[in-house]
């Protein structure tokens, strides 16, 4: 559903980075992708198109995954939560229909019967080194959740009492919480959180901390012309023990080469101002040839300059490499 506490910032940004990343921040999600995927056969189904260990995840656990194409090139980027009855999966928002569209063309003779909730939940993501506390303080007792757990919950919201899933997904370095519920119950839990201490937080400090987490949103900085192993998520993301999957021959194969021929990755800018997505970085070496793009750019208020993200190739990919950065004026990016 359309976010309702979402706009660039509640008045100041740099103080709502601060609770962000000293205490705890809320940021209205609630247009992400939520698809349901429910039936005897889901775990064995999903295994087979992407790239983690579905089989392997028990109710109450989840992990980070990609969807890719027979060639091992990126069609989505999703997390997958394992409950009794259905998997859950969450990705960026956009994606139901392609994604939906994707599964359904394959789910022939299984029991999957997949749903799309998107425009049906309210989802808030609370993040900071004192996330958990404060969601304690709140009614909502995550104190036991390791990463990528999740739990179901009830707590009073308005005039009744309301069921909360809560998933632990740390997503910018701190603990993060991703917390859903039926949209009516949005503005009650909005209050509940901020009540408690817990800052409201904008889209801007969002791609920040996402920028400087190198955290990649699908459709802006992953596309279908990827693959895997590019997104520099392979640890979390990919499973090499798993069973046979859409993609995996070649996303294998690239991994008993052992390297790719550019990666995701985030860099300083060395400017005042914030540039343009677009941006181009340079070879330091032969500034005719391209080194990378910036696909997002925000302004870190850690480092008081912009930061940017963006595929670029391998040979720069070291920490501290710096690289002209095709601005005006002329300036330079260093690999964070």
């Amino acid at each position: 559903m359309e976010p309702r506490h979402s706009q660039n910032d509640f008045g100041n940004p740099e103080a709502e980075y601060r609770a962000a990343t000293e205490s705890a921040a809320v940021f209205d999600v609630s247009d992400r992708t939520q698809l349901q995927m429910s039936g005897a056969d889901r775990h064995s189904f999903f295994h087979g198109f992407c790239t983690n260990d579905i089989k392997g995840l028990k109710s109450g656990t989840g992990c980070e995954a990609f969807l890719c194409n027979v060639k091992g090139r990126l069609l989505g980027h999703v997390f997958v939560f394992a409950g009794e009855e259905s998997l859950v999966l969450e990705s960026v928002p956009g994606q139901s229909d392609a994604l939906t569209s994707h599964l359904n063309k394959y789910c022939l003779v299984e029991d999957v019967q997949l749903v799309d909730r998107t425009g049906t939940l309210t989802e808030f993501l609370v993040s900071g080194p004192k996330a958990a506390q404060l969601l304690t303080d709140a009614g909502l007792d995550v104190t036991t959740l390791e990463p990528w757990q999740h739990v179901k919950l009830a707590a009073q919201a308005g005039a009744g009492e309301c069921e909360f899933h809560v998933k632990r997904v740390d997503l910018f370095g701190a603990s993060a919480f991703l917390i859903s519920a039926d949209g009516a119950q949005g503005d009650a839990l909005w209050e509940r959180l901020t009540k408690a201490g817990i800052a409201p937080a904008g889209t801007s400090v969002f791609e920040s901390l996402r920028i400087e987490a190198t955290f990649p949103n699908y459709g802006i900085d992953l596309s279908d012309e990827n693959l895997a192993q590019e997104a520099a998520r392979t640890e979390r993301a990919i499973s090499f023990q798993k069973g046979c999957y859409l993609g995996q021959e070649p996303i294998a194969r690239l991994n008993a080469m052992g390297h790719v021929n550019k990666a995701l990755a985030s860099f300083v800018i060395d400017a005042a101002e914030t540039p343009p997505v677009g941006t181009v970085l340079l070879n330091p070496k032969k500034e005719d040839k391209e080194a990378g793009r910036a696909t997002s750019v925000a302004w870190s208020w850690s480092a008081g300059k912009p930061i940017g993200m963006g595929m670029v190739r391998s040979l720069f990919l070291e920490p501290g490499t710096e690289l002209p950065f095709v601005s005006e004026p002329r300036t330079t990016a260093t690999i964070r």
